[in-house]
C-alpha cells in the first residue's frame, strides 16, 4: 500500500510561518513547541508526543517538499498512511506525523498527542518550551 496522507483528527492551532520550531526529547517523551499562525490567534503551542519510537529532523524547507519520500504539506500536520514504520508497531496502534516549518520537516512515531500549552505570549518557541519544562519540573517537585 503507497504512503498516503490526510488530516489527522485532532485540531491544533495553525503553523505560523516566521519562528524555527523548538523541541525537547527524552526517549519516550517529545515536546515541540511552535509559533501558531495570526489566522489561529498567533502566540506559541506545546504539543506533547507519547510513548514515542521515533522521530526525525529533516533541514527540508517548504520549496523541496515535493522531494520528500511522503505527502506532506506546508505548514502544516499530515498523519503518513500506509507507511511500514507504523505497520511495524500495528499492535501498539501506532501513528506517524509529518509537522511542516519553513525551514525544516519533523516526523513522528508515536502513540498519543495532546496540546499540552498555549501562550499569546511573545517570545521564541525556544524559550518558551524551556519556561514549560522548568515549570513542570517545580510543579513535580
Amino acid at each position: 500500500m503507497p504512503e498516503t496522507g490526510k488530516e489527522p483528527r485532532e485540531e491544533f492551532p495553525v503553523i505560523g510561518t516566521e519562528e524555527v520550531p523548538a523541541v525537547f526529547f527524552d526517549g519516550d517523551t517529545l515536546l515541540l513547541c511552535y509559533e501558531i499562525a495570526p489566522i489561529s490567534g498567533g502566540g506559541l503551542a506545546i504539543l506533547e508526543f507519547s510513548e514515542v519510537l521515533e522521530f526525525r529532523v529533516d533541514p527540508m524547507n517548504v520549496d523541496e517538499l515535493s522531494d520528500s519520500p511522503y505527502p506532506v504539506s506546508a505548514w502544516n500536520v499530515t498523519e503518513i498512511c500506509g507507511s511500514e514504520k507504523a505497520a511495524r508497531w500495528a499492535a501498539m496502534d501506532a501513528r506517524y506525523w509529518s509537522l511542516s516549518f519553513t525551514d525544516m520537516t519533523i516526523t513522528v512515531l508515536f502513540d498519543t498527542v495532546r496540546l499540552a500549552g498555549r501562550t499569546r505570549e511573545t517570545r521564541s518557541p525556544h524559550s518558551a518550551l524551556r519556561h514549560f519544562i522548568g515549570s513542570a519540573a517545580c510543579a513535580a517537585a
